[in-house]
């Protein structure tokens, strides 16, 4: 699917509860700002103010929470987290959350994020969110030992050999049975929209192509609002733009389940 452009009240009041995605505004009362501890102002603005991005996070965030059950004690990994809200969310539901990232190390877009930085707002937020500094292929994930998989607008950020390493890496750390939950940015600056095949961000990745990697089953996804599926028509998604919920920067979203079998 393609995000909408109605954001679905329950998602709406998710991204209330949890100050997503761009966290909570102090009050402007500068007494405020200034006697209340830095702890009680971080805890106020919440855990989606420390890693600024596009609005379609809006949408990502929610929809990928909702997306499949998420039971209690359930281990999940997280690829490309940086600084992101949603990892310390789950781990506030009580979920063991790995979040593979490396850092300011990454190619293309990337952020600070070390072991201090994640260890500082787990103590802020009472979580345990455990941060590998490296890329996933190097991350000595244990096999078939995650209950679920994110991905949140990071493929389209990536060369093809790190899709495939990521794709294949998931696969072998996923349970039987366990999902992979992905969003992935749709461009309309660049190709197939425009003769552009990059802009300063990524590309406008094939999405078939990658869920082909592994051998994932799709349990959620609509292939003619997929990049590189056959039924996907450019003119199409262009022709009913008003429907789509558009970022700032000019990027839909798509979003698909895939499954381990088993």
């Amino acid at each position: 699917m393609i995000a909408p452009r109605e954001l679905p009240e329950k998602y709406a009041a998710w991204n209330r509860r949890h100050g997503a995605p761009f966290g909570r505004k102090l009050p402007l009362d500068r007494w405020v700002k200034r006697l209340a501890p830095w702890r009680l102002q971080t805890r106020y603005i919440g855990p989606f103010a420390f890693q600024p991005n596009n609005t379609t996070r809006a949408f990502e965030y929610p929809w990928a929470f909702f997306a499949t059950p998420l039971g209690p004690k359930a281990r999940v990994l997280e690829i490309g987290g940086g600084l992101s809200g949603f990892q310390f969310v789950l781990a506030r539901k009580g979920l063991r959350v790995v979040n593979v990232d490396p850092g300011i190390d990454a190619r293309g877009r990337n952020w600070k994020c070390d072991n201090k930085s994640i260890d500082k707002l787990n103590r802020y937020f009472g979580t345990d969110v455990e941060l590998r500094n490296t890329v996933v292929s190097q991350a000595d994930l244990e096999p078939e030992s995650f209950d679920r998989a994110f991905s949140i607008s990071v493929l389209e950020h990536l060369l093809d050999e790190e899709i495939e390493a990521v794709m294949h890496s998931v696969f072998a750390c996923l349970k039987p049975g366990g999902y992979f939950v992905l969003t992935i940015d749709l461009f309309l600056d660049i190709a197939p929209f425009t003769s552009r095949n990059m802009n300063e961000y990524g590309k406008n990745v094939d999405i078939k192509r990658i869920v082909e990697m592994a051998p994932f089953t799709m349990e959620k996804g609509d292939p003619n609002k997929l990049n590189g599926f056959p039924k996907f028509n450019p003119d199409a998604i262009q022709s009913n733009l008003y429907s789509y919920f558009v970022g700032d920067y000019p990027t839909m979203v798509q979003c698909l389940v895939l499954r381990k079998p088993g």
